[in-house]
This record gives C-alpha cells, structure tokens and sequence, in this order.
C-alpha cells in the first residue's frame, strides 16, 4: 500500500509517520521542497518532486495544508488521482472545503473530509476523536474512516455543526489564550511568572501551545469560519457584563452567572482539572 502526504509541516508529518507506522510507502510533497526533503529524512522515506509524482500511484493521499489552500490542493490532487484511490483532507474549518468538494465531479477518487481532534504533539491515534464531516455518502466515507483511522473513534457530524462548534473549541479558545499573554507587559509577564500557582501556569501552557500555531493559521481560523467573530462578538458581550457586575460588586448577579457556568461544567470536569492540575504539580 502506497501513501502520499501533501504538507509537511506539523500535522503532515504526524501522519507521514502514522502511515510509516501502518506500513505503508510514504511519498511526501511540499511547495517546500527543502521541508518536505527534511521531513522525508526525518521519517525515512522518499520526497516527491511534484504532487502528481506523489499522488499518481497512492492508494490513499492525504492534505494537510493550511486551511486557505486546502480545497484548491483536493481538488487538484484528485486530477492525478487513481481510481478508486481515496483523497483525504484534515482542514479544521469545513465550510469553504465541504461546499468546494461537493461541486467536483471528475475524480476517480474517493473523497473524505475529517478532523483529528488532537494536536501532533500527541504519540498515537489510540483512543483519539476523529469527525467526519460528510461529503455525499456518511456511511460509505464513515467505513472508509475507520480502515484508515482505526484506533480512533470516528464520529460524524455536518459541516454547520463543525464549524459552530471550532468558532469555539478553535479560534475563541486561542483568541482567550493568546490575549491572556497580550494583557500583560514583559515585567508583569516575568513577575506574574514568578508568582504563580499551578493553575496560572497551566494557563500559560495553553497559551503557548496557541502560540506554537503560525499567525496565519490563526487568521485563517477566523475569516475561514463563518462562526468565528460571531464567537468573538458573544464573548466580548459576556464579558462586558461581567466586567460591569464586578465593577458594580453585584454578588447575587455574580452568583447567578457561576451557577449558570457551574451547570455546564458539572463536578466531572473540575474533577477532571483537578487531576491536571495535580499530574502538573508532580512534573515541576
């Protein structure tokens, strides 16, 4: 079984070395032909000069490029596609590339859109979430999913409930994060740092994974999502009358917006952060 990776940078090299592990023959294209060579080295395997080199006898092809630019390379790794051959792509914003691949008609592969719902810091798919976004068939791509990823859970859902969910899960989160570093200048930064608990480090953990992301990546997770500053402008609503209640000392207000928050939540995840917390405290 052959398989071509178009992408090298972090999630395509993550799944150029899953597949390796899969035993499959992995070929590696970049518009980067320098990162894509050093990723190959890296693996172990071979990089193509072109994506047609790469796509041209792979039985699976897989798209990790950046959100922009991921329905522009579907479609044209699809031209040199073989029949019967599956083209999968793993954009974390479904809108643009769903409507995109839906209006292509002249393949002879068979298309998959998904999301690992995981990081390539993780060391397998063991017990990881996948979506599947449908593109014509659920259940035809839902079986082609799971032989690919089987040691994930694969869970389906539409592009509108995906993308809701990332304006969220994504970009506010990183918003949140990245602005929780922007706040404070570099001596408040050091001596914040200096006198923190576990759970301001961990938040700072969480930043710096955000920050691990290029800033084009985070510019494409809010102009690509249709959802996205309709997330933004919520939180900053929310967080307006919050900023009012406490400027007002309002406690009954404030106390209604914890239970609000608290019922949400639920004791499973403070359990849950809690257990974190503590796993941090024994690393440091």
């Amino acid at each position: 079984m052959k398989a071509a990776v178009i992408g090298a940078g972090k999630m395509g090299g993550w799944f150029a070395k899953y597949f390796c592990k899969k035993g499959y023959d992995v070929r590696i294209f970049d518009k980067r032909p320098n990162v894509a060579y050093r990723l190959a080295k890296e693996v172990g395997t071979a990089a193509s000069r072109s994506l047609e080199d790469a796509v041209r006898d792979a039985d699976v092809t897989l798209v990790a490029v950046p959100p922009g630019s991921t329905a522009s390379v579907v479609v044209e790794a699809s031209r040199y596609a073989k029949h019967g051959s599956v083209v999968v792509e793993v954009s974390s914003i479904k809108a643009h590339v769903i409507a995109s691949l839906k209006r292509l008609r002249h393949t002879h592969a068979r298309l998959l859109s998904v999301h690992p719902l995981f990081g390539p810091g993780a060391s397998s798919m063991r017990g990881k979430v996948v979506a599947l976004v449908p593109i014509k068939s659920k259940n035809s791509e839902m079986r082609i999913a799971k032989s690919l990823f089987d040691d994930a859970k694969v869970v389906a859902v539409d592009w509108r409930t995906h993308d809701r969910a990332m304006a969220y899960v994504l970009s506010l989160s990183h918003a949140l994060a990245v602005s929780l570093v922007f706040a404070m200048d570099n001596r408040t930064f050091r001596k914040a740092m200096g006198l923190s608990g576990t759970t301001f480090k961990l938040q700072i953990l969480s930043a710096a994974t955000s920050l691990s992301e290029s800033p084009e990546l985070m510019i494409s997770a809010f102009k690509l999502n249709p959802y996205a500053l309709r997330a933004l402008s919520s939180y900053r609503r929310k967080l307006g009358e919050l900023s009012e209640v406490l400027s007002r000392g309002d406690l009954p207000r404030l106390r209604k917006i914890f239970r609000a928050c608290t019922a949400k939540t639920g004791p499973r995840l403070y359990e849950e952060a809690y257990g974190l917390l503590e796993g941090y405290s024994r690393l440091v």
